[in-house]
């Protein structure tokens, strides 16, 4: 398969930015193009005894703000690496509560052969599952998807060889 194009999505974690460098090299080995994508997803609240209109107006904004600066600087991060490395990178910063679908929509937007992500290993209630974005990506891409994971985080096989007597 000749890679023409890879996406890398980001959140800024650690391992986003072990996978931004995994994805920048498999760039490389093909037409070295990437599109970095990281989604903003705004969190909001309302602490009691809030003034109802004022302050909601000026907490969304900071909010918003927010979030902005640091998918733009997620994607700057990613941006860096491809340039150190001679790879033409776009970028995408969309807004959205779920970041699985809008990881696609960009995928797919921008042609891209292969999604290349991090994900955190699986948690004590959940063994077999990766987190629940890249879980979303892996299941609903029609694109290839690498999940790198932090070996760390792995959990021990089920099954250990004998050694040989």
């Amino acid at each position: 398969m000749f890679l023409e194009r890879v996406c890398i999505a980001t959140d800024g974690s650690d391992l986003a930015v072990r996978a931004a460098q995994m994805g920048v090299q498999l760039a490389r080995s093909g037409a070295g193009r990437i599109v970095t994508v990281s989604v903003a997803q705004p969190h909001f609240s309302v602490p009691e005894g809030a003034d109802a209109a004022g302050s909601e107006a000026t907490d969304a904004q900071r909010e918003f703000e927010r979030v902005r600066r640091a998918v733009r600087a997620h994607v700057a991060t990613v941006r860096r690496i491809a340039d150190a490395s001679g790879v033409a990178c776009d970028s995408a910063t969309p807004l959205a509560s779920n970041p699985g679908p809008e990881i696609l929509r960009v995928a797919q937007a921008h042609g891209c052969d292969l999604i290349v992500m991090g994900t955190h290993g699986p948690n004590d209630a959940n063994r077999l599952f990766a987190g629940s974005v890249a879980q979303y990506v892996l299941a609903n891409s029609s694109i290839p998807v690498l999940l790198l994971r932090d070996p760390r985080e792995a959990a021990p096989p089920d099954f250990v060889e004998e050694a040989a007597s």
